[in-house]
């Protein structure tokens, strides 16, 4: 067996996971059950929010170790399914190595588009404002702001802006929506009341850091206390940048 595309294949897979919001035993698991093909005395795996370490060695052979850092993450379920998928192929038999790799370098080559990424925040944020009980009016004004939230989203990724920053200027964006709709527009102007609070709730929930709160509770569930730490004061942070932008749009806009 090439030992060395095994391993690229199984540091790649853990790194498209660890990437789009998988948990971090469930990293842990899939890149053992790889690498433990190679049928090597020695194999391990130790993954933390931020990144991971695998290590394959055996007494015929020298170590190979790869570190692998991850910087950014996100949410994307479907390519940690797609993963998953490849992994138990691979480790059923019914994939062969090289197979499995160009399978997972394809998913790691592969982007959502930015137009898909805008009609799904545009999608939550006026399916959320319905959902809180909003009217006709209040999901209009939503769908405008998830436009100018996505726009701003896309465009705080390609400049590369810390996270912290970023969730503040959305959140200010989405009070200084609501608060202009609400006290600018006239009435009957659109079907139905404009409620200023579900406005700001229903547009808030893109930025909401739920995959986080999650994967912070299994991750300590299951023992791994570095990660769910991590992860708990990361979906903390957000909050906290969400709370803020909140407050400094609608004070901003109050003295106006």
């Amino acid at each position: 067996m090439d030992y060395k595309l095994l391993l690229d294949t199984a540091v790649m897979a853990g790194e498209i996971m660890l990437r789009n919001g998988a948990e971090t035993h469930r990293v842990e698991d899939t890149v053992r059950r790889m690498l433990s093909l190679s049928g090597l005395a020695k194999i391990e795996v130790f993954v933390i929010a931020t990144g991971f370490m695998v290590t394959l060695d055996n007494k015929d052979m020298d170590s190979m170790t790869v570190v692998r850092r991850i910087e950014s993450r996100g949410t994307n379920l479907l390519k940690v399914h797609a993963v998953n998928s490849i992994s138990r192929k691979f480790c059923s038999g019914q994939m062969t190595l090289e197979e499995a790799f160009h399978e997972v370098r394809e998913i790691y080559r592969t982007h959502t588009k930015p137009k898909l990424q805008m009609a799904a925040i545009v999608a939550i944020t006026a399916g959320f404002t319905v959902m809180f009980g909003g009217s006709a009016a209040d999901m209009i004004i939503s769908a405008v702001t998830g436009i100018i939230l996505a726009g701003m989203i896309l465009l705080s990724k390609k400049t590369g802006m810390h996270m912290f920053i970023s969730n503040i200027i959305c959140a200010i964006v989405i009070a200084v929506c609501a608060y202009f709709s609400t006290h600018y527009l006239p009435e009957g102007i659109l079907p139905g009341k404009f409620h200023q609070e579900t406005i700001i709730v229903g547009c808030i929930m893109p930025l909401v850091p739920g995959a986080a709160i999650t994967n912070a509770i299994l991750d300590t569930l299951y023992g791994d206390y570095i990660s769910g730490s991590a992860k708990m004061l990361e979906a903390f942070l957000i909050a906290s940048a969400i709370a803020i932008g909140i407050a400094i749009g609608l004070g901003a806009m109050q003295m106006i």
